[in-house]
């Protein structure tokens, strides 16, 4: 089983591949790109544009992996004051669940107690659980892997 991984960054949203074989877990994409960095030409406040952006590269993603069977989207702890890089990042998640609802792929959505960690240890957890990136690697991709960790177990 192979799940994607996302995590909803306002600037720079990360994804993990995480893939299981036989009680192995491997970070397929731990060498290659894990960051969808928007292109500069799109204003802070072109919100509808970076939406368009995040879905179709998602799409891109899920082109270059076709056996992609399932999203786990690592979202927010929401609070009373939520932020606009807080909204932003839900714009993003939003983009994956409709370019995930085109293509007929499950997708869940999970916050910290869902998925047996918590912001201080998901580093450690998806280092133990299934490996880190070769670069860009912070709290932000270490949630991505641990949630594509999640749905590729349960």
């Amino acid at each position: 089983m192979k799940v994607l991984g996302f995590r909803g960054d306002p600037k720079a949203p990360r994804y993990a591949i995480v893939y299981e074989d036989n009680g192995v877990f491997t970070l397929e994409n731990a060498s290659n790109d894990t960051k969808l960095t928007v292109p500069a030409s799109i204003s802070d406040e072109a919100d509808a544009e970076r939406i368009d952006w995040v879905y179709r590269e998602i799409l891109r993603i899920f082109d270059e992996h076709p056996d992609i069977t399932k999203v786990m989207i690592k979202a927010n702890e929401y609070t009373q004051n939520d932020s606009k890089p807080k909204r932003r990042s839900a714009h993003n998640e939003a983009a994956v669940m409709l370019a995930c609802a085109h293509r007929g792929i499950p997708v869940e959505v999970k916050i910290y107690a869902s998925m047996a960690t918590k912001s201080a240890d998901t580093k450690r957890h998806a280092e133990s659980r299934v490996g880190k990136t070769d670069k860009y690697w912070d709290n932000k991709m270490a949630d991505a892997v641990n949630a594509a960790w999640w749905g590729v177990r349960h």
